[in-house]
């Protein structure tokens, strides 16, 4: 049995350290500062793309890789013995994992999956892949059952403004010239692969982070307890603090790692933005 790679695109939002511990590779997204390509996590950072927007009041834009770019990696991987699964983010929400699918048609020791999902929480199957990849299991067992518990995942975002969705074209101005004067902040979650607003709360980003961690935690849904990841950006300490005791108090996960979001979220959520990410049994 051949070894096996485990490989996400950089919208996977998983710390260094999760990516250095379970062994996973990423693969940097295009990402387009009016004119100029760049790679993302490679040449620019979540930051830059603020700073990019503050100064020209454009907000930067994804762009979808070429075949031929996923080409490059799955030929380096397969040459050194490797049989490679790849994830990628929703279908429902980029033509991305179609086009690893193409460029995965002339390598079949490349497994493509569409995680259906976004940031981390298509980088935690990744991480459920690299310990399953651990475990023993070969590439196509692995991509079986990671089929198999996509739908498990829970991927919920608050969001402090809708100013990004709206510049990016996802909400209209009145919508989020309301959501401003009401002091509202929806909640954003992934449902059968897209992203849709579940709910909306009224207050400052502490009490409604809070709010959604007891909407999502502190029902009687079966959960995996073994990781919980949070994803965020320009989120101040002691508002992480709060959301990991409020999380502990209402199930006592083993593993809660924070993890910023990377550019394809950040682009269209802007700062203040957190989410958490978990697995149903």
């Amino acid at each position: 049995m051949n070894k096996v790679k485990i490989v996400a695109d950089s919208t996977c939002d998983l710390n260094s350290g999760l990516l250095q511990k379970y062994n996973i590779e990423t693969i940097a997204l295009p990402v387009n500062l009016g004119d100029k390509a760049c790679l993302d996590g490679i040449d620019v950072h979540t930051p830059d793309l603020f700073a990019y927007y503050k100064k020209s009041g454009k907000l930067p834009t994804t762009s979808a890789p070429t075949p031929a770019y996923y080409e490059d990696f799955y030929r380096k991987w397969t040459e050194e013995g490797y049989d490679v699964v790849h994830f990628s983010i929703s279908a429902e929400m980029t033509v991305t994992p179609n086009i690893a699918k193409m460029a995965a048609e002339n390598f079949p020791n490349v497994h493509p999956i569409d995680s259906r999902n976004v940031s981390s929480g298509m980088g935690i199957l990744a991480v459920r892949a690299a310990e399953l990849r651990d475990e023993g299991l070969s590439a196509a067992e692995i991509e079986k059952q990671i089929l198999a518990m996509r739908e498990k995942v829970r991927t919920s975002f608050v969001i402090s403004t809708l100013e990004y969705l709206h510049k990016g074209g996802r909400c209209t101005g009145i919508q989020a010239l309301g959501a401003n004067l009401l002091n509202l902040k929806p909640c954003i979650e992934v449902q059968d692969g897209k992203m849709d607003v579940a709910k909306k709360y009224r207050g400052k980003l502490e009490s409604v982070a809070l709010s959604m961690i007891q909407d999502k935690l502190g029902g009687d849904e079966e959960i995996d307890l073994s990781k919980l990841y949070i994803a965020c950006y320009d989120v101040p300490d002691d508002i992480l603090n709060s959301c990991k005791e409020k999380i502990l108090s209402l199930r006592k996960f083993e593993d809660i790692e924070v993890n910023m979001t990377g550019c394809s979220v950040s682009v269209h959520c802007g700062p203040g933005t957190i989410g958490i990410i978990y697995m149903a049994k």
